[in-house]
């Protein structure tokens, strides 16, 4: 395969994107920086909202969008989208229970991903610390 052609399939399938709350939960929650550096690995944390959650925790999706406007009295935004099936790119935890092609992911608990159940690994880029997974 030529060196010039990539392949990137990351986003494909994934619309329609669902609406959440976002978790208010110290260090679970997510802001615009988070998806700024790609910690976008999200659970289903309460009714109708995401958060970061925790080693090992089930994946639900990819945070894609956070909202400018703030739960009140917080700096944490009110809502977020949410991308639940197709192709979607996450930040791995390196050297440490890392994503295996063919196999599925779990959260880490900071936005990131490790080797889990949910999904299907289709790509993995050690380079950049990134793999995309399908959701389904």
């Amino acid at each position: 395969m030529s060196k010039d052609y990539q392949i990137d399939n990351s986003g494909i399938g994934g619309t329609p994107y669902l609406t959440f709350a976002i978790d208010t939960t110290a260090d679970k929650d997510f802001v615009q920086d988070d998806l700024d550096d790609n910690f976008t690995a999200c659970v289903v944390n309460d009714n109708n909202s995401v958060g970061m959650g925790s080693d090992g925790d089930k994946l639900f999706g990819k945070v894609v969008w956070v909202s400018r406007q703030l739960q009140e009295g917080t700096v944490i935004p009110a809502l977020g989208a949410v991308q639940a099936r197709g192709v979607a790119r996450f930040k791995f935890v390196e050297n440490y229970e890392e994503p295996v092609l063919n196999k599925g992911v779990s959260v880490f608990g900071d936005g990131r991903v490790i080797s889990g159940d949910r999904g299907f690994v289709i790509a993995i880029d050690r380079v950049a610390g990134t793999c995309d997974v399908w959701l389904g």
